[in-house]
């Protein structure tokens, strides 16, 4: 194929068939015959990875944000009935510290 300035994709189409029936060839079985199932590509999901297809989708159907949980913690903020332990805030800080320490 040569390219030149006028019309550089002429015998474009040409070569690009010619790929085309390399491939096909290539492909095709020498005797003829179609493939059977047992040469055809295949995909089988083991029972961990039908697991994990069902876990993906559980998360993705689950909210981003618990809107009971938020409007029941407002509403204790707004009544002035919301307390949380020094303990528990604590707690977390080092937790959250070990952790960083560790990663």
């Amino acid at each position: 194929m040569e390219i030149n300035g006028s019309k550089p994709l002429v015998g474009l189409n040409a070569s690009l068939q010619n790929l085309d029936l390399q491939k096909q060839n290539q492909r095709s079985p020498k005797t003829g015959e179609e493939n059977s199932t047992s040469d055809r590509d295949r995909i089988e999901l083991s029972v961990r990875g039908r697991e994990i297809q069902h876990l993906d989708s559980l998360i993705l159907s689950t909210p981003d944000i618990r809107e009971a949980k938020v409007e029941q913690i407002r509403s204790a903020i707004e009544n002035g009935t919301y307390n949380v332990k020094a303990e528990k805030i604590a707690d977390k800080i080092l937790g959250g510290n070990l952790i960083d320490q560790i990663l």
